[in-house]
């Protein structure tokens, strides 16, 4: 388990290289208008969710290939349109190596994807940021479709997405026993990533975190090439880094809002908690902290309003 394991983006990033790669491998091998097809059969078998592609344009002796309108739906049991929904990606292959055992894609290019990270409840601690989001993506649209790629992955004989990529490990050995031609990406850009976080118990919102870009190169190469199925493990760390960063910082801002409008002890308490507030405050959650007694008291008093307030806010 990685050190930060908030999973909002990684689990589309995996889907979308999976089905596309695999969409633009067969039209560069065997010729012909499939990719759109290939995109549209795999892909509910990876999510167990819809996915669509609009348009494809593709020359076969460039080795280029720009998709359009990639939307993937939700899982059963979701309410917004999608999980993701982009405008185009980018794609150019070594011409050259197609029909090795290793294809080299010399860059994949994803511009502005639109995501909807659905929470069933969101429950937040501003106390602990990290721990509390991480329970709340338990119930996620997010979290459904990586359970669904991991099964399918197993089912087919490989591990899990959600892991890290393991050099020469047990992923390597079962890269190996696998048919089809191996992968190596030369430069993976996803830039101005939106992400639209929504709730609809606990801590309840419907907003949009900071925007944010991944930038990887030579994925797969110090591997000799990674079977598409494997390349998402090795976006995961990166990912995620990036996903903590926005959601973390966003959603405290949020959370700290809506403490604002309570007023009172409460918002005294929750400044001395957070460290919102200076020497007055550090003094006063270090006399709340030692028991003190007589003027203190009051204090104690807004630090367990506090307490209660957070409770009823944020679902814990």
């Amino acid at each position: 388990m990685a050190s930060k394991p908030v999973k909002i983006v990684t689990s589309i990033v995996g889907v979308v290289l999976v089905i596309v790669i695999a969409g633009i491998i067969g039209v560069f091998v065997f010729a012909g208008d499939i990719i759109k097809t290939t995109v549209e059969e795999l892909g509910p078998q990876l999510t167990k969710a819809e996915v669509k592609l609009a348009k494809v344009d593709l020359s076969l002796t460039s080795g280029e290939a720009a998709l359009e309108g990639l939307k993937i739906g939700n899982p059963a049991g979701f309410q917004t349109p999608h999980a993701f929904q982009l405008g185009n990606i980018g794609v150019k292959i070594d011409t050259s190596t197609i029909g090795s055992d290793t294809i080299v894609i010399k860059e994949i290019l994803i511009n502005a994807p639109n995501v909807i990270a659905e929470f069933k409840k969101f429950s937040f601690n501003p106390l602990s940021a990290n721990a509390s989001i991480q329970e709340s993506l338990k119930t996620s649209n997010f979290i459904a479709i990586q359970n669904n790629v991991d099964a399918f992955i197993k089912a087919q004989g490989g591990g899990a997405g959600g892991g890290k990529a393991s050099g020469g490990g047990e992923a390597a050995k079962s890269s190996e026993a696998k048919e089809g031609p191996k992968l190596i990406i030369e430069k993976f850009r996803m830039t101005d990533v939106k992400v639209r976080a929504v709730a609809h118990e606990g801590l309840k919102m419907d907003t949009a975190l900071p925007a944010f870009s991944i930038s990887l190169d030579n994925i797969g190469k110090k591997e000799n090439g990674l079977p598409p199925a494997e390349i998402a493990a090795v976006l995961i760390p990166k990912v995620q880094d990036a996903i903590v960063t926005a959601m973390t910082g966003d959603l405290t801002k949020l959370a700290t809002d809506m403490f604002s409008k309570l007023g009172g002890g409460a918002q005294d308490a929750l400044k001395a908690i957070t460290g919102g507030t200076s020497g007055a405050a550090s003094e006063t959650m270090k006399k709340v902290t030692e028991g003190a007694s007589g003027a203190t008291k009051s204090l104690e008093d807004g630090a367990k309003s506090a307490t209660g307030a957070l409770k009823n806010l944020f679902g814990k």
